[in-house]
């Protein structure tokens, strides 16, 4: 163990406990920090050894290599939340189940599609995570953000928040999500609590149980009929109004739901999960989705985005 200041770096820490695949190796440090000053800390440490340096949230939507990571992993704990008025001022570490239900709890609406989401708020920020037709940028008031030694608020408009994504991958991937404010509607707490549930059962219903890193691709967006001339004659008419085809359905349609490589396996159930039916490793997940790409671009000339971050 390594102590600098108010942060303990420790060293060949398990990764894979603390994702929702149960997947991949070692960091060669880790440290949780709750402050800015001790993000500065571990972005120095990292700076002084010459190391990446990974920002990791509630392990959901990533797949670790079976290698591990060869630098830094620093795991964000700053949680809690305050309501004021229609408003939540949310940490970055707050997980999504417990944000949906207790602006449930307070008749706050607009974040019942999340109850069922693995993950951190600053985790759902950055891929613009989202349900049901419904996405975290809409109820998105302004972010904080440490850039550089700086704390700064980001307008929603300075985000860059498109479909399973935000600036925070790219050009600000230097900035580091403390917190949020969120603005929701006034509403019944019962009506809230009742949609929440319903959206609970139906994840229940339609997701596998087995861990997994949530959805492994982007559904497929198109301009027009041309981009899925394959597909015209057999896509439902509702993916044609929205021009937007769920992943899942593309990947069932190539053949490859159940397919299986070691224990990694396409789910049954949803065919845009891959899941862990125990002990597998990350090689056969990327297996699996380099399988799946290549089948669904031979089959219907579609190229396939992965939403899960591969480390």
């Amino acid at each position: 163990m390594i102590i600098m200041l108010n942060i303990n770096i420790q060293e060949n820490i398990p990764l894979a406990p603390l994702t929702t695949f149960k997947i991949g190796g070692s960091a060669r440090f880790f440290v949780e920090v709750s402050t800015a000053e001790e993000i500065i800390q571990a972005k120095k440490f990292a700076q002084e050894k010459n190391l990446p340096i990974l920002f990791f949230g509630g392990g959901s939507n990533v797949l670790i290599n079976d290698e591990g990571f060869p630098g830094l992993v620093v795991r964000i704990i700053k949680g809690g939340w305050t309501i004021n008025g229609n408003q939540i001022f949310v940490g970055t570490s707050v997980y999504m189940v417990a944000l949906a239900f207790m602006a449930s709890r307070h008749g706050l609406r607009g974040l019942e599609w999340a109850g069922g989401l693995p993950g951190t708020l600053g985790g759902a920020i950055r891929g613009n995570a989202g349900a049901f037709r419904f996405e975290i940028s809409q109820n998105i008031k302004s972010v904080e953000v440490l850039r550089g030694d700086q704390i700064i608020h980001l307008r929603p408009e300075e985000c860059g928040f498109g479909y399973r994504t935000s600036w925070f991958k790219n050009k600000l991937k230097d900035d580091i999500i403390l917190s949020a404010n969120l603005e929701l509607a006034v509403g019944d707490a019962k009506e809230s609590e009742k949609q929440l549930q319903d959206f609970l059962i139906h994840r229940q219903a339609h997701q596998p149980q087995h861990p997994s890193a949530g959805c492994i691709f982007k559904n497929f967006s198109f301009i027009d009929m041309a981009d899925i001339i394959e597909l015209k004659d057999i896509v439902p008419s509702e993916f044609l109004k929205y021009k937007k085809i769920p992943a899942a359905w593309i990947v069932e349609h190539a053949g490859m739901k159940g397919a299986q490589v070691g224990q990694a396996q396409v789910s049954t159930i949803h065919a845009n999960f891959i899941v862990n039916l125990g002990g597998a490793k990350a090689i056969d997940v990327l297996t699996i989705i380099r399988q799946i790409k290549e089948k669904v671009y031979n089959k219907f000339h579609i190229k396939l985005e992965e939403e899960v971050q591969i480390i």
